[in-house]
């Protein structure tokens, strides 16, 4: 009854859905996973049948790790276990989960298969929820029992979701889903890029695999890196932020935000994007003015690699918002506004060598109006007058 009161409390985190998933992708990370796998179902309007599903092919968990760790609240100070280990407070699975669900079901398999439930009603049990016998879920199962190792993590009683989702549950659930996928996109981009892991959603095809995507277009020809600046913090620890002026033209980047939305800083924590995108409440020395975002920095994008020796200074307890330390706000105010002004000298020098180009040859510029009014099989009184007023020009 403790473990289930401490979990009801902790049900408004904050967590959105994205980022409760990838609390679930860390932990799979955290065990060696090369593929993750997310599935999301919506079957009527409760949500009384849907489930969400993750499954990956890591390690798995025996009995030990499965009752006391995974499904417990842990009783002391989580230790780091290395450079896979994305956690930091031993309890992104539960909080993360609850946030939107009344049950956990954990299938894992290592030596042997284990089956555990954890719900708020009944705590760690034996029961399995109804949705275990959806025949998708059942497919997955007697392929799951075929891996050599892995975990299955499965939502039901999806009550948090069912409620803030009205009328349009159904389209609004896999629209979160499109979310998640766009989500994983930016914090787990160098995982991605280094072929480390693949994550799929909703299927196995190519086409529902998350593509690599280079936020800082490091590789580009037009990408101009400014100068690094190392920061030592005297609590512990040190950082280096690592300016990049990105190519003018991206393309669409299709990530659900906006370019202005996505400069600024992004944090991270063994290459896992921890908070990303704005200036994190920084501005200028001694004033109440904040750096917002704006089309004059829109091309501004920092790596910030967050220290680990103080990680929980800077991390929230539900691990996807960072708050700067007012011990290094300082510091890196002054590190952020020499880089904001190198940035600025570099575009406004951009954009006078771009001023200072050969005028374009305009009589060549009539030409190609003339050839192009020309290719028109009809042509109107006011085209006739242009063509006439264009040979004259020619003269």
């Amino acid at each position: 009854m403790e473990l289930t009161f401490y979990l009801e409390k902790t049900r408004s985190q904050g967590y959105t859905l994205q980022q409760s998933l990838a609390e679930l992708a860390d932990n799979s990370i955290t065990h060696n996973a090369k593929n993750i796998w997310t599935y999301m179902y919506w079957s009527d309007d409760s949500g009384k049948n849907s489930f969400i599903m993750v499954v990956d092919d890591g390690n798995g968990m025996d009995e030990n790790e499965l009752i006391n760790k995974a499904l417990a609240v842990p009783k002391n100070e989580h230790v780091d276990q290395g450079e896979k280990d994305h956690s930091v407070y031993g309890l992104g699975l539960k909080t993360g989960s609850f946030n939107h669900c009344k049950s956990i079901t954990v299938i894992t398999k290592k030596n042997k298969l284990l089956r555990k439930t954890l719900s708020l009603k009944d705590g760690i049990t034996d029961e399995m929820p109804s949705s275990i016998n959806h025949k998708f879920i059942v497919k997955h199962l007697d392929k799951f029992t075929n891996q050599k190792s892995g975990t299955i993590i499965l939502w039901s009683e999806l009550d948090r979701i069912s409620k803030f989702h009205a009328i349009d549950r159904g389209p609004n659930f896999y629209d979160d889903c499109d979310k998640a996928k766009k989500h994983f996109k930016i914090i787990y981009h160098k995982y991605l890029l280094n072929n480390q892991i693949n994550l799929y959603f909703n299927g196995t095809e190519t086409h529902n695999k998350t593509k690599a995507f280079d936020p800082f277009y490091k590789n580009d020809s037009n990408t101009i890196k400014l100068e690094n600046s190392e920061i030592s913090f005297l609590k512990g620890g040190k950082t280096i932020l690592r300016p990049y002026i990105i190519p003018a033209d991206t393309g669409k980047e299709n990530l659900g935000k906006s370019k202005n939305d996505l400069q600024g800083l992004y944090f991270l924590r063994k290459n896992r994007v921890i908070d990303f995108g704005g200036w994190f409440g920084l501005g200028e020395k001694n004033t109440d003015r904040f750096w917002s975002s704006s089309e004059k920095f829109n091309r501004l994008r920092i790596e910030v690699e967050i220290p680990i020796e103080t990680s929980r200074d800077w991390i929230t307890h539900s691990k996807n918002k960072v708050n700067i330390p007012d011990y290094a706000a300082s510091k890196m105010r002054k590190s952020l506004i020499k880089i904001r002004k190198d940035y600025l000298e570099k575009i406004n020098t951009m954009e006078d060598n771009e001023s200072s180009k050969e005028p374009v040859d305009e009589k060549l510029k009539k030409k190609q109006e003339l050839i192009k009014m020309l290719k028109n099989k009809v042509l109107s009184d006011e085209d006739l007058s242009k063509i006439e007023t264009s040979i004259k020009g020619l003269k």
